[in-house]
């Protein structure tokens, strides 16, 4: 298992320009606990968690004493104030990131290391995704490892016992059922990584197929694409997603048919409906597209926001 079947693929990210009330109220609405800070080509430069908010916050108030739990149930959270600080002054810097290639094995060295909770993942230089430690303490435990045994590796070719006669040289025989074994170790466990590699992946569906659009989330969508459009360009991709989310696997928009829309769940669909009720109004499209075919299937697909004429 690697980082890019165990990351986060929908998550907020800004500029190191962005209002710190802004990433403030980010933090509020997502549910993985920080907010990347990014350059312009999207490489990770920071990260801003609740605690960055906490420790850039006014100093505690006088001590009364300890506020009863009955309290403190109810109690709300004052709203954070930038009070004029910026970004770069509350953000985590560098950002430790781990590459989306990485063995589960390094990921948990990684974050076990620098203490990690949450970390960017990239492809090149490039944010694709954020991975969680509960994540990876998940799929550890799903393959009944453990951080600490991590550094021990299993040998993956015993020898079969020598026979009492066998001379102190080994024939060309045995070598040929060292290789015999070794190739049925190595087919066992590549059926047991793609079994539970679908299991993964069918479990990460059902979870993404419940995830909603967050405000912030929409309104980041539509920055974005304003910024794309700043710099040329005539259309924005809105969101990546696996098209197996889609109820018929992409078939549809791979096809493409003109009723796809009605295969899209989660997250995708909030975003379609959003784009129907609030931008074609105002003269923009939508498209949906296949992007890459692992394998010769359909893989990711992604929505694309559309403000000029596609070639």
């Amino acid at each position: 298992m690697i980082a890019r079947e165990l990351m986060t693929r929908h998550f907020p990210f800004v500029t190191a320009d962005a209002d710190l009330d802004y990433v403030a109220k980010l933090l509020s609405e997502c549910e993985i606990g920080v907010v990347p800070v990014v350059d312009e080509q999207l490489a990770p430069i920071g990260v801003v968690t609740r605690s960055n908010l906490e420790r850039a916050s006014p100093g505690p108030a006088v001590n009364l004493g300890p506020i009863p739990d009955f309290l403190l149930q109810t109690r709300r959270k004052a709203p954070f104030r930038s009070n004029g600080r910026a970004l770069r002054d509350v953000m985590t810097a560098p950002a430790i990131s781990i590459p989306s290639a990485a063995r589960l094995s390094d990921i948990a060295k990684m974050m076990q290391e620098h203490n990690l909770k949450r970390a960017p993942v990239v492809d090149g230089r490039k944010i694709v995704g954020v991975l969680l430690r509960r994540e990876v303490l998940s799929a550890l435990s799903d393959s009944n490892h453990t951080p600490d045994v991590l550094s021990q590796p299993k040998p993956i070719l015993s020898a079969p016992p020598r026979r009492s006669d066998a001379c102190e040289i080994a024939t060309a025989e045995e070598f040929r059922e060292l290789i015999a074994a070794h190739e049925r170790l190595l087919e066992t466990e590549l059926e047991a990584r793609h079994r539970a590699m679908l299991e993964q992946r069918k479990q990460r569906i059902k979870e993404l197929a419940a995830q909603r659009l967050t405000e912030g989330q929409w309104r980041e969508m539509v920055s974005q694409a304003r910024r794309a459009a700043s710099a040329g360009l005539t259309e924005h991709m809105l969101i990546r997603f696996p098209s197996q989310l889609c109820v018929d696997g992409g078939r549809a928009i791979n096809a493409p048919d003109p009723h796809w829309p009605e295969t899209l769940r989660g997250e995708p669909a909030d975003v379609f409906k959003r784009w129907r009720n609030e931008l074609q109004p105002r003269g923009f499209k939508i498209a949906a597209q296949v992007v890459d075919f692992p394998e010769g299937l359909p893989g990711d697909a992604a929505l694309f926001l559309i403000w000029g004429k596609r070639t």
